[in-house]
């Protein structure tokens, strides 16, 4: 249960939502979901060892990852709207 309630709260980190976002937008390929999942994940984990001096790298890389990957399929999805939305404007 306590996984859970981590899986959820690191899944609504806006920090690692923006840097999955803006990868979607850099390069919008649906094979690379997971990519950006497990790159926003490591660069999570690194962000958080480095800031919190109590806590050791990889302590919750898993979590991490897996909520990065959900991220990564939201943000997949809301670009592919907007990428939609603004081809049939031109039309």
């Amino acid at each position: 249960m306590m996984y859970l309630v981590q899986l959820i709260v690191m899944a609504l980190d806006p920090i690692i939502f923006l840097i999955v976002l803006i990868l979607n937008f850099v390069n919008f390929d649906k094979k690379l979901i997971i990519v950006y999942g497990i790159v926003a994940g490591l660069l999570a984990e690194i962000m958080i060892a480095s800031m919190n001096y109590g806590r050791s790298f990889g302590d919750t890389i898993i979590l991490r990852i897996i909520a990065a990957n959900l991220q990564s399929v939201l943000a997949y999805y809301i670009v592919r709207y907007f990428k939609n939305r603004k081809s049939k404007k031109n039309k």
